[in-house]
């Protein structure tokens, strides 16, 4: 067997391994996300491992955020598990930062678990409504609507050019990803809270979200603005396709100690993008 770092040229190879192992129009079946996730050492990269028949039967991929390798979509086919495949796809994204990951399902608990690795305080979600809905329920709030923000769109940096996605610069310098069809938007920089939640309502989005680590001092700052956990709310976590009542239970760790003052940016993980927003 041999692992190796993929490249565009694997991406025939990449796309039915893929789509067998991934929901249907997952982001990682287009190959402009690829490209854009994993197609510049600068921002990730991507691993694989082949059999003797060339086949792709092992991926790992890692965004790279506050110097930390944060590991995504480790799939290992079920013939080759036990063979420390992982481990050695693990070994190869270490040479570039060290490793964290960020998990939702039962699944990637249980692989994180047994290397070894420190599991922290999960990660927190806040929803702030608009209060100008006067039936705040689920088939109200996160129904479509049809702000004008063409004017708004922005492409500054790496994470906002990701294909698919609009991510809107507000006043006062807050950066946030549209979902018209969903009616909200999920806050990824939020600069002054008063300026977003106005310049959300003004265009007429029905709520906001916003996701961090439990350190992270803007927390003080929206919960002062009324802003709820998200158990609190009737905008579920999944919106995509929507699962009502379905609420964040996102849990971050890493392979070796995190300084505490170490904040977990929404754009580090794949949770932070249009697939799994």
């Amino acid at each position: 067997m041999i692992i190796r770092k993929a490249n565009s040229n694997d991406w025939d190879n990449l796309y039915p391994f893929f789509k067998g192992i991934y929901r249907e129009k997952h982001p990682l079946q287009s190959e402009a996300f690829w490209e854009w996730q994993y197609g510049d050492e600068n921002y990730g990269v991507s691993f694989i491992c082949l059999n003797e028949n060339n086949e792709i039967i092992a991926h790992l991929g890692a965004g790279f955020g506050g110097e930390i390798a944060w590991t995504l979509n480790l799939y290992v086919n079920p013939d080759y598990r036990g063979k420390g495949i992982s481990e050695k796809l693990h070994v190869e994204v270490r040479k570039y930062y060290p490793l964290a990951a960020i998990s939702a399902s039962k699944k990637g608990l249980k692989v994180y678990k047994r290397m070894g690795w420190i599991r922290y305080y999960n990660l927190m979600r806040y929803v702030k409504i608009n209060p100008n809905i006067e039936n705040k329920i689920f088939e109200e709030v996160c129904k479509a609507v049809k702000p004008t923000i063409d004017h708004l769109i922005t492409k500054e940096t790496h994470y906002s050019r990701q294909p698919s996605i609009k991510c809107l610069k507000l006043k006062g310098n807050s950066i946030a990803v549209s979902q018209i069809e969903v009616g909200g938007l999920r806050a990824i920089d939020i600069e002054n809270v008063k300026e977003l939640e106005a310049h959300a309502w003004e265009l007429g989005y029905n709520w906001i979200d916003y996701v961090s680590s439990w350190n992270d001092p803007k927390i003080n700052t929206i919960e002062k603005a009324g802003w709820v956990i998200d158990n609190e709310s009737v905008v579920p976590w999944l919106l995509n396709p929507k699962v009502k009542g379905r609420f964040s239970d996102i849990s971050f760790l890493s392979e070796k100690p995190l300084d505490t003052n170490f904040i977990v940016h929404r754009s580090y993980s794949d949770h932070g993008r249009i697939g799994s927003l």
